[in-house]
């Protein structure tokens, strides 16, 4: 035991205890902040996350409000005339480049077609609007495409489905 006159740093067995407990509260300091920087970066995360789906789905009406001039253009497309002139050929090539990239920006902004063609029928990405003799559940055709914004429909493509028989 030391002297009441003796410096308490003078005794190494108290020394080593006060050095092993500022090791504890050192670790234990330690941790805390480890956990605070990942929560901190975990935040960050989630909240980039939050911004860039909200952007996206801000979006959603403004792309919903265009499938259905994409859509008349598709089909546009579809009945060009076989004999044109030089010059109207070129107008035409030049009016479905222009439409590339309106479809071109649209994927980029998370737009993607919902597969239906010959694929088994899903309500979550289906409406069935006709029944017709074919392979039961079986899309037998599109007759609307249907399309997703990131992972949530916007719209599910109409189809014609097979009844079984």
């Amino acid at each position: 035991m030391p002297a009441k006159d003796q410096n308490p740093a003078d005794d190494p067995e108290l020394l080593q205890l006060q050095i092993k407990d500022l090791e504890q509260k050192l670790e234990q300091m330690t941790e805390i902040g480890k956990r605070a920087v990942a929560d901190m970066e975990n935040m960050k995360r989630r909240t980039e996350e939050d911004r860039s789906r909200m952007a996206q789905f801000a979006n959603a009406d403004l792309i919903r409000g265009l499938l259905p001039p994409t859509d008349n253009f598709h089909r546009a497309l579809q009945h060009l005339p076989e004999n044109c002139s030089k010059d109207s050929q070129e107008w035409i090539d030049g009016v479905t480049n222009t439409f590339k990239q309106i479809d071109e920006s649209l994927a980029a902004s998370g737009l993607a077609e919902i597969p239906a063609e010959n694929q088994q029928f899903d309500p979550n990405l289906h409406e069935a609007v006709l029944q017709e003799a074919g392979p039961k559940d079986q899309i037998l055709e599109v007759l609307e495409k249907g399309y997703m914004l990131g992972e949530h429909v916007i719209r599910p493509a109409k189809v014609k489905v097979g009844m079984g028989e």
